[in-house]
């Protein structure tokens, strides 16, 4: 990873405006946010600061919850929820390293090459 993909990284990270976080389109399956209950769900793009997730039953917006996938356990809370999709908000930026190995690994599994920021 280059040390201007990296500043850019930093600097969306720490900004704190998560809509500025790059996001990554993942489409990973077999996801679980848990709360007072668990529920399966894609998560459909993943950032530094935050997800987008599709399910069914998926918590109220304000609802603490957390988002697994393999190793990935990250405590959030929901932003909103609007009928089958929610965006997730987490408690701590998601470490870059485990960020780009998700999207990479997500990528990879779809055939694709690397994605442009990482390809820089």
């Amino acid at each position: 990873m280059s040390a201007k993909v990296l500043q850019k990284l930093l600097q969306s990270m720490f900004r704190g405006d998560r809509r500025r976080a790059g996001r990554y389109a993942v489409g990973l399956g077999d996801a679980v946010v848990t709360g007072r209950s668990g529920t399966e769900v894609t998560i459909l793009d993943l950032s530094l600061t935050g997800a987008l997730i599709e399910g069914a039953d998926l918590p109220p917006a304000g609802a603490a919850v957390t988002l697994t996938h393999g190793t990935l356990q990250m405590p959030a809370a929901v932003a909103w929820s609007d009928g089958g999709r929610a965006g997730l908000r987490f408690d701590r930026p998601l470490p870059v390293e485990q960020l780009f190995t998700i999207v990479h690994s997500a990528q990879f599994r779809r055939g694709e090459g690397l994605p442009a920021a990482l390809a820089a």
